[in-house]
């Protein structure tokens, strides 16, 4: 039947990838490519000023800012080395072994459905023409794989850097710090400034999430982490509300982490007196906007397919396998229970694709006109 053979040719692609992505990711641990191991302390040590800051500036921003910096700076200097050599180890595992491969994908994808649509010559229009059906699932398979790909990958992206804040706090704290002098002086939009808080704040969330192995210390961490984020949220507020004055108290909580971070002291980033009286909540990616995501991702990849489809004139009982395909897969693979089980989700496909209703008998007598 050509639907089994279009929804298996359009499963195909995502199913391999699936297969492949764990131990190909295994291999990359191994030889921890994401540590940064490969590149020289030499040129880790070489930062720009613009980035983070140097020992020569540790005495400017006691002078500047109310809280300096009481750590060494040869113990800071050791730590940003560390810290950028991982840091540039996660970007370049992002790029390299996550995005580039499903860019890869996603081009030959959108390549195969181009000449399916538009070919080029009367030889590859006669060999779409006998083989449109296998092309076409095919190509859908092979942009739901990249899909996958870049959707695991960035899972994982945000598990490695919430295991590696240890060792790159310091460095996205001085490059914090940083931010936070430029705004004090008015060189760096407030706005921005509260991007890159967000961003910390996020990565506090990781840590707290996937940075530390044992329940009971996870359990006992994630309070103080959540009460860290909100001080941080806080201060960022004022800051917001009050302008440039009130950033030197923002730039003091982050002083006051970047010292105890370097210290180790994960349950004591902060004093008791800058964390807020009332719990909070530990500020995660949460599982309804994963669901939005997952539901969004497939509604695009649906829409890509039947917009080619209807451009190439292929019939429906061709496009509605490769359509609900990618409509239903993200949801059926990476979907929480709120969206269904994988049997709903396969009822939903057999009922998409199932027998046309049967035409009326011969001889049977159509229905009046209505008078006029």
């Amino acid at each position: 039947m050509q639907w089994v053979e279009s929804m298996v040719l359009a499963l195909f692609p995502p199913f391999v990838a699936g297969v492949l992505y764990r131990p190909v990711m295994a291999v990359f641990d191994v030889l921890d490519v994401w540590k940064g191991w490969w590149i020289p302390p030499q040129i880790a040590g070489r930062v720009p000023r613009a980035i983070v800051p140097s020992t020569a500036d540790i005495s400017g921003y006691g002078r500047d800012l109310p809280a300096p910096v009481g750590s060494a700076p040869a113990t800071l200097q050791e730590h940003w080395c560390r810290g950028i050599r991982r840091s540039w180890g996660i970007e370049t595992w992002l790029l390299v072994f996550a995005i580039l491969p499903a860019a890869v994908a996603a081009m030959f994808a959108l390549t195969g459905l181009y000449l399916i649509v538009f070919p080029s010559s009367a030889e590859e229009a006669a060999l779409f023409r006998g083989n449109l059906l296998q092309t076409f699932s095919f190509c859908a398979g092979m942009g739901s794989a990249a899909v996958l790909w870049v959707y695991r990958s960035m899972l994982l992206y945000r598990r490695r850097v919430g295991e590696s804040l240890p060792l790159t706090s310091a460095v996205d704290l001085a490059r914090l710090l940083r931010k936070c002098q430029e705004a004090s002086v008015g060189t760096l939009p407030l706005l921005e400034l509260d991007r890159h808080v967000a961003r910390h704040t996020n990565r506090l969330g990781w840590f707290a999430t996937y940075g530390v192995d044992r329940e009971r210390r996870r359990t006992a961490l994630r309070p103080h982490i959540a009460g860290v984020q909100q001080a941080l949220e806080r201060e960022m507020s004022t800051v917001l509300r009050e302008g440039p004055d009130a950033v030197p108290c923002l730039a003091r909580l982050v002083a006051t982490l970047l010292d105890r971070s370097v210290q180790g002291r994960w349950m004591g980033l902060l004093d008791e007196a800058d964390l807020p009286e009332t719990p909070t909540e530990l500020v995660t990616a949460r599982e309804d906007r994963h669901d939005r995501v997952v539901v969004l991702a497939g509604s695009v990849a649906a829409v890509v397919i039947v917009a080619a489809a209807t451009a190439a004139d292929l019939p429906a009982s061709v496009v509605a396998p490769a359509a609900l395909t990618a409509l239903i897969g993200p949801a059926a693979m990476w979907g929480s229970e709120k969206l269904g089980s994988l049997r709903e989700h396969l009822g939903t496909v057999r009922s998409g694709i199932g027998t046309p209703a049967a035409e009326p008998a011969a001889g049977t007598p159509e229905p009046p006109a209505p008078a006029t």
